[in-house]
């Protein structure tokens, strides 16, 4: 076992790392968290200073709550003062229902990434920010990474790198990206505290012809604004006025200052890496693989990929193998691609007017229906046991 090291927060350029994550969102911060626990010397690094806003659905499922106090992580996130989460009120075409969605939490990503950092920090891992990273070749055993921040430009070594640095990235095969499908793409936005129609506790899901919106209380009231929008659509009206109309055609009322809010996007909610994993690097979160999300369920992927990756990465460590990047690939689609296939049934049901309005009419009068998907996407009573690591 490696010997524990005492936590620092300034990293030592000319140092050889055991482990070098690109990313400090939750994938990259847990996974950070996990290996430096177990004593691995672990630079976590990140292009952006923290604290900083993401483009999200900001909310933890049951499931993705119970496996943050499996790693002892519970108390950061009740510090934080998440709202606790019991119900989804789903509108479209006029049609609402609401379903209970019992244990989860909603929380900014600034206050939740911040807080995973910081409890990764404590477990031993330095975090760099304000650095992009450049994943260079094989040598002596170790993989070369370039930081580059501001000019600037430094090399280090790392026996494995894990790329957790989201949507659209390709660090383990840089000559061969990702394939994107074409699709909606997410836009996202935080308007600030009122007494309107949004009550904390209830994800708002309103779904409509340009795409579909998610809206939620977060820890110091403020309403996080996230969809899924036609690009095309976005291009022409611009993501406030195409929130407001799905809105508006679901029967919810827009709220204030959607057209004056600070709109962030993302690239096309569809990533297929063609490779997970090469010789000492790993894909990890959104990195390894992405559909489209319907109510937060992506922070549970990248969450549970990183606790599944951690012991792989420290087998890496010790010793490369390359059946360490097969058992990777083969736990990736084992354990996450069930979760995955769902939200595409989902994405691919709301793509089509009349089955939707079909099956809001059947949840309307039969609301019990609902509860295997739910339970399926967030609900506890879930195993992770019988992983077989070579």
């Amino acid at each position: 076992m490696m010997a524990k090291r005492s936590p620092k927060t300034d990293p030592d350029p000319r140092a050889e790392w055991d482990i070098v994550v690109v990313g400090a969102g939750p994938a990259g911060a847990v996974l950070a968290l996990q290996t430096a626990r177990e004593g691995a010397r672990v630079l976590l690094v990140d292009r952006h200073r923290f604290p900083r806003d993401k483009v999200c659905g900001c909310c933890l499922s049951a499931r993705t709550v119970a496996r943050l106090e499996r790693l002892d992580l519970g108390a950061a996130v009740e510090r934080i003062g998440a709202p606790a989460l019991h119900r989804i009120r789903l509108g479209g075409w006029h049609r609402a229902v609401e379903l209970p969605m019992p244990g989860g939490l909603s929380v900014s990503r600034r206050a939740l990434d911040a807080a995973l950092v910081e409890a990764a920090v404590g477990a031993g891992a330095r975090f760099l920010p304000g650095h992009s990273a450049v994943v260079g070749a094989i040598h002596n055993g170790a993989r070369i990474v370039e930081l580059r921040s501001s000019g600037s430009r430094q090399r280090i070594a790392a026996a494995v790198v894990v790329d957790a640095s989201g949507l659209g990235s390709c660090l383990v095969d840089e000559s061969d990206p990702a394939r994107s499908r074409a699709g909606r793409i997410g836009c996202s936005a935080m308007l600030p505290g009122r007494a309107d129609d949004y009550s904390p506790g209830t994800i708002y899901m309103a779904v409509g012809r340009a795409g579909y919106v998610g809206l939620v209380r977060l820890e110091e009231g403020g309403l996080n604004v996230a969809a899924a929008l036609e690009p095309a659509s976005v291009r022409s009206t611009g993501p406030g006025a195409m929130v407001e109309e799905v809105l508006r055609e679901a029967g919810f009322a827009p709220p204030v200052g959607l057209g004056a809010a600070d709109w962030s996007g993302t690239r096309a909610l569809w990533q297929a890496p063609r490779r997970r994993a090469a010789e000492r690097i790993f894909a990890v979160g959104d990195a390894a693989g992405y559909v489209e999300p319907f109510t937060g369920e992506g922070i549970g992927w990248a969450i549970h990929s990183s606790m599944l990756l951690a012991p792989i990465s420290l087998r890496a460590v010790e010793k490369w193998s390359p059946r360490l990047a097969s058992a990777w690939n083969t736990t990736y689609r084992a354990e996450l691609g069930r979760s995955q296939r769902v939200c595409r049934g989902v994405s691919w049901l709301l793509r089509r007017p009349f089955a939707a309005r079909c099956a809001l009419r059947i949840l309307e009068r039969r609301p019990g229906l609902s509860r295997p998907i739910i339970r399926r996407l967030h609900g506890s009573g879930f195993t992770e046991e019988g992983i077989a690591w070579p």
